[in-house]
């Protein structure tokens, strides 16, 4: 009996991997570095966990840890209530259009898409905190942001490629 609830603790960790390892890199993107400029602005780490994990294992990061994802990130974050969770459900419609594009793409095809899906996203985002605050917001820090996720993509995807090898398994 103990072997089967290890092997069903296993299990369930196994497929919260993907949700647990994105809330644990969003959590750490948001810790106070006390840099010059940086404290203002945040790589989008959701938006990038979100892609990789809904371009490789689908099966695992569905709709309900995407919800998830961009509810942690609407609590952590400044930005007014919901905003991150539909930016996330944008990204997860956009990406799910364009997954039978990306699937089984070298890593450069990855990351365009990433750029093209990212830019829509924040975009989006952008455009629904500057009507809850009833004024457009300046366009610099979204462009600092936005380059600064497009360029943190490649090693956060690094870190989650790892977490795939080697800490998950495959039921088969």
């Amino acid at each position: 009996m103990s072997d089967n609830l290890d092997e069903e603790i296993n299990s369930l960790f196994q497929r919260r991997l993907p949700l647990l390892s994105s809330i644990f890199l969003v959590l750490l993107s948001y810790l106070p570095l006390n840099f010059l400029f940086i404290d203002s602005i945040h790589p989008a780490i959701g938006v990038i966990c979100g892609y990789f994990w809904l371009i490789h294992r689908p099966d695992l990061f569905n709709l309900w840890s995407i919800c998830c994802l961009g509810l942690v990130d609407d609590v952590i974050s400044a930005a007014p209530m919901g905003s991150s969770m539909f930016a996330m459900l944008v990204l997860y419609v956009l990406t799910n259009v364009a997954s039978k594009f990306l699937t089984a793409k070298p890593f450069v095809v990855l990351w365009y898409g990433f750029v093209v899906l990212c830019l829509g996203t924040m975009l989006l985002r952008w455009l629904i905190v500057s009507v809850y605050y009833s004024q457009f917001l300046p366009l610099g820090m979204l462009f600092f942001s936005y380059l600064i996720t497009v360029f943190c993509y490649p090693l956060v995807s690094l870190l989650l490629a790892f977490v795939q090898n080697a800490l998950m398994q495959d039921d088969e």
